[in-house]
């Protein structure tokens, strides 16, 4: 099969090298569009109930209303388990369920199952899903400043204006408000009126109930207009409650004024936001479950854009404030942070393995053969991730950054090979020699890649947490090296094919195709300067400009005149043995002479490590066990073992040494 597929690629060597380009586009959407975050979400899937029963101890809100809640939503489908938090005056129930189960049914069933759990509230209390976003939902933090405006006031303009604009954004489920005080209507009842007036508090309580709202009724008609009835009676300021009739004693009405002080103030509260040492008004964005988090932070802040030049308030002077957002945690920082660091160390490492490649090839166009191989992985492995879900994350592109040696060891692997036969016969048809040199490693390096990704299979099969975290790793890794292999029976044999040709280009000619390559691209620099595409200024355009176009005429001018050689007659093995035999040595008069003079250098293949046990040299054979115990499985290996023995030790007294298969040197022997 990898002979068929390396014959059609050299056959087709023009579709090969459009479907490369087609998969540098389609890799480049992908990472573009793909979802990106700093770290993995390992969270568990959960869903959150709360409910609000105000002014009451947490054993009477475990009681009345955690308990039942907690047993109603026993027994829903896909369940994990059930954790529950009681507070003063809130409830709060998490459901966990299981990693397969879709994280929006799983919040339809405990809907369904909370309007089972309502009958046995108390009165008042709704339990309400909590907001569908994980842990990592907080992406973004933000506060209120403003010269002179009092806490109070802006608490009042997150409330009712800005929270409203931030949570209609595109991916954001909530928003949640921090600190500053909420402004409220405050009556304080003095007892010893509510004793002369024998008024009690549920009067109170229902009668300002009663007047606090707006009542409608039918139109009435004049001058053939229609006008609508309404009875506005919704509570507008101190006066208005100070004015609400409780009751009245022989026709004089007793007014809330009469019994109670009425003032607008602060709801208690229990907690502040303190930022700088002092207290602040701002709130946390909560995004939605499965969201991207760049372009969520991205609509939020075009949205705040379009808010703040509304966003003021009035001071007691009579002066209008400008009040400014200003955001204190921005997940899109960690993210750039995190994706430039290892966009850096994939730009190193890629420029590290071409070094090499060159260095140690010491011909261009075999490493122009190998180079490309690392932006196709690239782009393969990222579309990989977009089609199987796969967020970017320092997890998933630590994987593809451990890949990078493995990905251009398949392209050097296939390209040496082919290196080394067209320069070992260059008598034969030139694209039968590709062909063949190809095949001959082409399938040791898809066995070898396969044994590498069976080698993840464990990694796959985790689960919880732990899955969470490395699955991305094995993901990406798992492609980038499939990718790898894929290049390298497909796109390297085509490569080599165009770039390994000889080529009999005389001085003057490649001279000057390269000075027409050197001078096409400081033309082409040059218009990127002008054009402001990375490169602006006459002393950063044109020296650069100048730079690479010399650069790229002495590349090409090389690839012109370079030879293939074998690899024994390469300069950087050459240069590495002739240094070795010029090592000084002192000898007994004190002189120095080379190492060569005094001895010979040959290379010679020996053990890596030694190992030994009670003075006899010792090899181990380790196993793993699967489906069975490890107590059985030593004592039938051991058995397997003094049988081939018995045999073995047969065979070699009866003279066939050469069929035995466990010989052991005298004095040794196996144990377990």
């Amino acid at each position: 099969m990898t002979n068929f597929i390396i014959r059609w690629c050299l056959n087709n060597r023009s579709l090969v090298m459009l479907a490369a380009a087609v998969i540098l586009g389609v890799g480049y959407y992908s990472l573009t569009h793909a979802t990106i975050d700093a770290i993995p979400d390992i969270g568990e899937k959960q869903v959150i109930v709360i409910a609000d029963w105000p002014g009451r101890s947490p054993q009477d809100v475990e009681d009345q209303v955690t308990y039942p809640l907690t047993v109603s939503l026993s027994g829903t489908p896909g369940v994990k388990s059930i954790r529950s938090f009681s507070g003063f005056g809130f409830s709060m129930v998490y459901i966990i369920f299981k990693d397969e189960v879709d994280y929006y049914w799983a919040r339809s069933r405990v809907l369904e199952r909370m309007n089972v759990a309502q009958s046995k509230m108390p009165q008042g209390v709704m339990p309400t899903l909590g907001p569908d976003a994980t842990a990592l939902g907080q992406i973004f933090y933000y506060t209120l400043e403003a010269d002179g405006a009092d806490l109070q006031q802006l608490r009042s303009l997150q409330d009712w204006y800005i929270r409203y604009q931030l949570q209609a954004v595109e991916g954001v489920t909530a928003v949640a408000t921090l600190g500053g005080y909420v402004k409220q209507y405050q009556i304080d009842v003095v007892p010893e009126k509510l004793r002369a007036h024998r008024v009690t508090l549920p009067e109170v309580y229902e009668a300002v109930r009663r007047s606090n709202v707006d009542v409608g009724a039918q139109v009435v008609e004049n001058n053939r207009f229609e006008f609508f009835i309404r009875g506005k009676g919704f509570v507008k300021s101190v006066a208005d409650i100070e004015n609400i009739v409780i009751r009245q004693e022989a026709g004089t009405p007793i007014f809330v004024k009469n019994i109670a002080t009425v003032q607008l103030g602060p709801e208690f509260r229990r907690g502040t936001l303190d930022k700088a040492g002092r207290e602040a008004v701002g709130a946390v964005v909560l995004m939605r479950y499965g969201e991207n988090p760049r372009e969520v932070i991205e609509r939020l802040m075009k949205r705040i854009a379009e808010i703040a030049p509304g966003l003021q308030v009035l001071l007691a002077s009579g002066k209008v404030a400008p009040v400014k957002l200003v955001p204190y945690y921005d997940r899109t920082e960690i993210i750039h942070e995190t994706m430039a660091t290892l966009k850096d160390n994939l730009i190193e490492e890629s420029i590290v393995v071409g070094l090499i490649v060159i260095l140690f090839l010491l011909h261009l166009r075999s490493s122009l053969a190998v180079l490309p191989t690392l932006p196709l992985a690239l782009a393969m492995a990222f579309t990989a991730m977009y089609w199987f879900g796969v967020d970017s994350n320092i997890m998933s592109l630590a994987g593809i950054a451990i890949a990078i040696g493995d990905i251009s060891d398949m392209g050097i692997i296939m390209t040496e090979n082919i290196y080394h036969r067209l320069a070992a016969e260059p008598e034969r048809p030139y694209a039968e020699v590709v062909y063949e040199a190809a095949c001959e490693v082409g399938g040791a390096i898809l066995n070898a890649v396969t044994n590498t990704i069976i080698s993840f299979i464990p990694v796959f099969a985790r689960t919880g947490p732990e899955g969470k975290m490395f699955q991305p790793l094995a993901y990406t890794k798992t492609f980038a090296i499939a990718a790898s292999v894929i290049l390298a029976i497909t796109v390297v044999p085509v490569l080599c094919y165009y770039l390994l040709k000889p080529v009999v280009w005389s001085r003057r000619r490649s001279l000057l195709i390269g000075a027409i390559a050197g001078v096409l691209t400081m033309v082409t620099l040059r218009l990127a300067a002008a054009w402001g595409l990375g490169l602006s200024g006459m002393w950063t355009g044109w020296p650069t400009a100048i730079g690479a176009g010399l650069l790229i005429t002495a590349l090409v001018y090389r690839m012109g005149r370079e030879r293939l050689l074998p690899l024994e007659q390469n300069r950087v093995s050459q240069l590495i043995f002739d240094d070795l035999e010029h090592i000084l040595v002192p000898t007994s008069t004190g002189a120095h002479v080379p190492i060569a003079q005094v001895a010979k250098l040959t290379y010679s293949i020996g053990p890596q490590e030694i190992k030994s046990e009670n003075g006899l040299l010792v090899g181990y054979v380790t196993l793993n066990t699967r489906d069975r115990d490890e107590i059985s499985v030593v004592e039938d290996a051991e058995r397997l073992l003094q049988s081939e023995k018995r045999k073995s030790d047969e065979l070699i007294a009866a003279g066939r040494a050469s069929e035995a298969s466990l010989v052991v040197p005298t004095g040794y022997y196996s144990r377990n």
